[in-house]
């Protein structure tokens, strides 16, 4: 069993340290070793957490070498070696480096440009609105005045004893609040946001108006950490609402059960998928070059709905539009027409052309939004359906296109959009 000794200095006790997980049963080895440096003149007195004792020589006159000496023979069953860095946190974190040890604790995360009136909760997620419109405000547990995202999580406790010694130490943990806390927000923005009303989105999870990142850390459980107030510019490059963002109305969200479930771990296929891209929409959300927010959106798409890699253009086509119809015809045939014109004119233009949407004829806000509302519309399929495979979304897809009235709709269509392009007409198999 390992353990690190820091010399007493100045007017501070010493420290003899080991992880607290290796010290059950090992407590009467302990109880006699106390008594053997009492015995040698030293004042010591263990951690009430039990990963360590703190001790003096009362007397000061002993050197490091005599102390080193007493404690090897006094705690004999501990391999004693002397700490590097005489930061008691510092050592204690190279000794769980190997141990990959975690600790439970309460995240807030601050939100910034978004409304709501009274507290609400996705899953494991709860949503606190801003103190002066708090009826409890005696339950919250953040500094924190404004709107909040609150949560547990697990963070590794060779994470959280470096903390406040280093930037990129304190980015560790903030990136991870963050990161958990925009799962929460990607449903937010799922429901009440908008490319074509971009003052609907609120600002990144954290981030407030001078760009700094806010979250804080209350750890649970028999440990001698603190809470944590950590702040800092843990992105450089950020995007911030300079509007109002969303008022969110809390029993007001479309497939609320399923995002639920997959914020609460849900991991079938087509859930991880849902996953995917709704992250793809809030990247595109905060992009501000309007043809990588909209190819962000393309990939999305393709990414969420997994066609087969021989589905190429008509064929990926009508698989798409036949999902975002849910079984609809003449829901079918109107999306049909604008993915196709939004693949067709927009994303190669862009991609093989090299093209600018200043050159195209098409607003890229309302581009974007379509592409958007085809998304949340086989998001929705896919929760009222309750389908988790991707396999389920080809057959529901192929079900539909191979019924005669929609057979006979996309031949349609197709045959009508190539002759006006002036191109051969090669029609889908379903």
């Amino acid at each position: 069993m390992k353990a690190k000794l820091l010399h007493p200095h100045g007017n501070s006790n010493g420290n003899l340290l080991w992880r607290q997980a290796d010290l059950p049963g090992k407590e009467g080895l302990l109880a006699q070793s106390l008594q053997r440096v009492i015995a040698l003149g030293y004042w010591a007195s263990p951690f009430p957490e039990g990963d360590g004792v703190t001790f003096n020589d009362k007397g000061g006159g002993k050197s490091r070498l005599q102390i080193l000496t007493d404690f090897v023979a006094a705690f004999s069953w501990l391999e004693v070696a002397i700490g590097e860095s005489g930061d008691s946190n510092l050592e204690l974190a190279v000794l769980e480096a190997e141990a990959e040890t975690e600790i439970t604790c309460t995240v807030i995360v601050p939100l910034e440009r978004v409304f709501f009136e009274e507290p609400f909760e996705l899953g494991p997620f709860k949503f606190v609105c801003r103190r002066e419109l708090d009826e409890r405000p005696h339950e919250r547990l953040a500094d924190w005045a404004g709107d909040y995202i609150q949560f547990d999580t697990e963070f590794k406790y060779q994470d959280l004893l470096r903390l406040d010694r280093a930037i990129a130490h304190n980015d560790v943990v903030i990136l991870k609040s963050l990161a958990l806390a925009e799962h929460a927000l990607d449903v937010i923005r799922f429901c009440f946001s908008s490319f074509v009303r971009p003052e609907f989105t609120p600002n990144p999870a954290g981030q407030l108006d001078d760009g700094t990142y806010v979250v804080e850390i209350l750890p649970h459980g028999r440990t001698h950490l603190k809470p944590f107030n950590l702040k800092g510019i843990s992105r450089p490059m950020s995007v911030s609402n300079n509007w109002l963002g969303p008022e969110i109305y809390g029993n007001d969200f479309r497939a609320r059960e399923f995002l639920v479930a997959m914020l609460c771990g849900q991991s079938d296929e087509l859930s991880l998928s849902v996953k995917a891209a709704l992250r793809a929409s809030r990247q595109s959300f905060y992009t501000l070059g309007d043809e990588s927010r909209f190819l962000n959106l393309v990939f999305a798409i393709d990414g969420l709905v997994h066609p087969k890699r021989s589905w190429r253009g008509w064929q990926h086509r009508t698989y798409v539009a036949a999902l975002v119809s849910h079984g609809n015809l003449a829901r079918f045939r109107s999306v049909l027409v604008r993915f196709d014109e939004l693949y067709e004119d927009i994303r190669n233009a862009l991609v093989h052309k090299g093209e600018d949407f200043y050159e195209l004829a098409q607003a890229s806000a309302q581009c974007c939004q379509d592409l958007y509302g085809f998304m949340i519309d086989i998001v929705e399929l896919i929760a009222d359906l309750r389908l988790t495979t991707v396999d389920q979304l080809h057959i529901q897809a192929a079900q539909w296109l191979a019924t005669p009235a929609f057979k006979s709709c996309y031949e349609e269509e197709i045959q009508r959009i190539c002759e006006c392009r002036g191109v051969r007409v090669i029609l889908p198999k379903w």
